[in-house]
C-alpha cells in the first residue's frame, strides 16, 4: 500500500540559546528538508512518501531541543482508503505527542442550492 503524507505545521517557543538554535539548523540540514526557522518560531511543510518515519523522527529531535512549544504539526495521510486520515503532533516536555484523527461524514446528503 502506497501512502502520501502531507505535513504542515507551525510552532512558537522561547528564544533558544545559540547552541540549540544551531542544533535545529543542523537537524533540518541533515534531514535535507526546508524549514522556515526564526528566533521564536518554526514553520514547516512537506509532502511525499515518508520512509521509516523520517519526519516524525526529525520532530522528535526538534521536541528534545526546544522542550516546550505552542502550535501543532498536522499530517494528512492519503492512502487507499475512501477518506484521508490524520495525525496531529504537539511538543510538550521535550517529547513529541501524537493524536490520531479521521474524517467523519454526515449520513445525510443535501442538494446544494
Amino acid at each position: 500500500m502506497s501512502e502520501i503524507r502531507t505535513y504542515d505545521g507551525y510552532f512558537t517557543f522561547s528564544i533558544l540559546p545559540r547552541e540549540k538554535a544551531d542544533r535545529l539548523d543542523d537537524l533540518f540540514a541533515e534531514a535535507g528538508v526546508e524549514v522556515d526557522l526564526a528566533l521564536q518560531s518554526l514553520e514547516f511543510s512537506w509532502m511525499g512518501r515518508e520512509r521509516e518515519q523520517a519526519i516524525v523522527k526529525l520532530f522528535q529531535a526538534v521536541a528534545a531541543t526546544v522542550v516546550e512549544a505552542e502550535g501543532e504539526l498536522r499530517c494528512e495521510i492519503d492512502d487507499e482508503k475512501v477518506d484521508p486520515h490524520f495525525e496531529f503532533f504537539t511538543i510538550q516536555g521535550g517529547r513529541l505527542q501524537r493524536q490520531r484523527g479521521s474524517l467523519v461524514r454526515e449520513i445525510e446528503r443535501v442538494p446544494v442550492e
